[in-house]
Parts: structure tokens; C-alpha cells; sequence
């Protein structure tokens, strides 16, 4: 099921659905996680054949370049629940949605944290490999020395080494090898930055995404406010008409009364008036 119906509406059941979709994809991280350390073994510790040692080599490439997309996925999918949990903060369904989605980002986060462990701690042993390759061709070689042939970029300070030694033989296969282990551990050191942009990503995105949900509810609440109190003074401009009209009520009533009254006494003048003429 895609993971569009679980974070566009609070379906509960394509979320349910979406959270076993993502836990499978955790699995299977884990077990790609698990043979990539097999494999890491096998390079490290079979005595093989060129051929046998490029054919791991590959499967290793192939198994990390997997994980690495399983991996984004994995973050893409855990970003869409949270970001639908904020855009549905008062939904009824809240806490169990926010429950399931700390409970995927940590499992997520544990397991990352495994394969960066991991991933270290193949990259001392191919420097060990590395250091011991070395000594084979320059068995007084002081821990500078080592350093410097074993961590540098340039292959020919180790290639300056074999042509001095005088174990060439062996020299010239520790040098093949001391190449292929330099490459693996910046394989390894490439995977490992990108595991620490994942932490990076998993903490930062959702925060700015909650920031902005938090000024778009701010806004919404002062346009609420505003409207509410819009409303108020709608209300009181409503009663001061009503006020008002009912002022002018009152004054033509009482304006009525006194054009009657007045009328009334005039009458009365004009009907002495009349009587006495009369007399």
C-alpha cells in the first residue's frame, strides 16, 4: 500500500498498514546491516584468489548501494508520518499516531547507530590490515612511517617502500593489497558520512517542518482572534444602531405627543374663543 493514503487523511488503517510497511523495510535493513559485516569479515580474514576477493568486493558494493537507498526510504517514510501527525495535532487519533512514529524513528536511529558502529569498526581493521601489510615490506618501519603510507592519498609513498625492500615478491602483493584496502576504507568512510547526514536529516527536517506548522497555527489563530474580535465589534456597531434607531423612536413619539397636546389646547382656545362670539 503506498504511504500517500497514510499521511493525506487520518485513515487509520492505511496508517496502521503504512507503520508494518516501514518496521519490514527496519528488517530488512538490519539483515542487509548483518551481511554487509559477513562480507567485511570475509575480505578481511579469507585467504583468496583475485578473482574470489573482486567477487566479495562487488557483492559489498552492491549490498551497501541497497542499504543506502533502503535507508533514505526508510527516513522519506518516517518524515511523511510525522509531517501528517502535525498537520493532524487535533486529530483524535494523535497519540497513537505520534506513539508509532517515535517508536519507528527510534528503532530507526538504533539501527543506523548499529551499521555506523559497524562501519568504524571495519575501517580499524582494514587500517590494521593495512599497518601489518606495511611491516611485511618494511619490517622497521617507525609508527610514522605507517601512518603516513597507510593513510595517505598517494599510493606511491607505499609504492617507494616495495621498490626499497627487498622482499619484492611479497612486497609487490603487499602493495596490490594495501591499494584495494585504502579504497575499501573510503568506501566505508563515504558510507559513514552519509549515516551522519541521516542523524542530521532525522533531527533537523521535522523540526523545520514543525516550525512552519507552527506559523501557519499561529496565523490561523490570529486570524481567529481577529474574526472573533471583528465579530464583537460587529456586534456592538449592530446594537448601537439598534440603540440609535430606538432613540429616534422615542424622540418622534414624544415629538407625536407634544404635536398632539399642542393641537389639543389649541382646539380648546379656538372653541372658547368661538362660544364667546357667540354670547
Amino acid at each position: 500500500m503506498s504511504n500517500v493514503s497514510a499521511t493525506s487523511s487520518d485513515d487509520m488503517n492505511a496508517f496502521f498498514a503504512e507503520v508494518t510497511a516501514i518496521n519490514e523495510d527496519i528488517t530488512k535493513l538490519e539483515q542487509n546491516i548483518t551481511q554487509i559485516e559477513e562480507l567485511h569479515d570475509i575480505s578481511l580474514n579469507s585467504v583468496s584468489s583475485e578473482d574470489q576477493a573482486a567477487r566479495t568486493n562487488r557483492q559489498l558494493e552492491g549490498i551497501t548501494a541497497d542499504t543506502t537507498q533502503l535507508s533514505n526510504r526508510i527516513k522519506r517514510r518516517i518524515k511523511d508520518i510525522e509531517l501528517a501527525n502535525l498537520r493532524l495535532a487535533r486529530s483524535p487519533n494523535i497519540q497513537i499516531r505520534s506513539t508509532q512514529a517515535k517508536s519507528l524513528k527510534d528503532k530507526f536511529l538504533k539501527t543506523l547507530r548499529r551499521y555506523q558502529s559497524s562501519e568504524s569498526e571495519a575501517r580499524k581493521k582494514y587500517q590494521g590490515r593495512m599497518e601489518r601489510q606495511y611491516k611485511i615490506v618494511k619490517p622497521d618501519a617507525t609508527p610514522a612511517e605507517i601512518a603516513q603510507a597507510t593513510e595517505s592519498d598517494n599510493p606511491q609513498i607505499f609504492a617507494q617502500s616495495v621498490l626499497q625492500s627487498t622482499r619484492y615478491g611479497d612486497a609487490n602483493r603487499a602493495l596490490r593489497e594495501v591499494q584495494s584496502r585504502h579504497d575499501d576504507i573510503k568506501k566505508i568512510e563515504k558510507t559513514i558520512v552519509e549515516l551522519n547526514q541521516l542523524f542530521i536529516d532525522m533531527e533537523t527536517l521535522v523540526t523545520e517542518q514543525a516550525e512552519v506548522m507552527n506559523t501557519i497555527e499561529e496565523n490561523t489563530q490570529q486570524a481567529d482572534t481577529h474574526l472573533e474580535t471583528g465579530n464583537k465589534e460587529v456586534d456592538v456597531a449592530i446594537d448601537n444602531a439598534k440603540g440609535a434607531r430606538r432613540k429616534k423612536w422615542i424622540c418622534f413619539f414624544i415629538s407625536l405627543i407634544l404635536l398632539i397636546i399642542i393641537v389639543i389646547v389649541v382646539l380648546k382656545v379656538v372653541s372658547r374663543l368661538v362660544t364667546f362670539e357667540m354670547l
